[in-house]
């Protein structure tokens, strides 16, 4: 059976039904995504990799009892950011989901992503100084949408925001972005 061909429903299906090789399928499709997405909380490549592994442990052991409703992708990023979130604030002791973001480290992602958009021109130290102009929420919705293709109604709904504030937040991001590259 050829699980790229198959769409999202039938291949939880599979899983669901204890299918081994739909389950393999998914979690190489998708673990390299969370471990990339793990790394703008925390440089601690190790925990990343325990949330990773407990968030299909838990797909693995609950998966009779889920209803993925969006789509499998989503589903994934939304229990690892939750749970990311959790292990990062416990294990660091932060105060605020604030000080949190203030930690985030999201210089690589953004490179990439600006290199292929075409709004990086000059050097890695312009793109440092212009990404530390954005506040926190709006690197993380620029990389939800651009470097991680989530849907709008996905990143408002992972980020616990309404869409209208999504959009502005991408848009000011980019803005930002734009402008702070041009006058360095």
């Amino acid at each position: 059976m050829n699980l790229h061909s198959l769409d999202e429903a039938r291949l939880w299906k599979l899983i669901v039904k204890g299918n081994d090789d739909a389950f393999a399928f998914v979690y190489r499709k998708y673990s390299w995504d969370l471990y990339k997405y793990g790394h703008k909380f925390t440089i601690d490549s190790n925990l990343i990799e325990d949330v990773i592994q407990d968030t299909f442990v838990k797909i693995f052991e609950q998966r009779q009892h889920l209803q993925i409703r969006r789509s499998i992708k989503f589903y994934l990023f939304s229990t690892f950011r939750h749970e990311i979130i959790k292990r990062v604030n416990h294990a660091y002791q932060v105060d605020s989901l604030s000080d949190f973001h203030d930690k985030i480290a999201w210089e690589e992602s953004f490179e990439r992503m600006l290199e292929d958009q075409q709004i990086l021109t000059e050097s890695k130290t312009k793109l440092t100084k212009a990404l530390e102009a954005l506040p926190p929420r709006q690197k993380e919705a620029i990389f939800l949408r651009y470097i991680e293709a989530l849907t709008n109604e996905e990143i408002a709904e992972l980020m616990g925001i309404k869409i209208p504030y999504l959009y502005n937040l991408i848009s000011s991001g980019l803005k930002t972005l734009k402008s702070t590259l041009s006058t360095l």
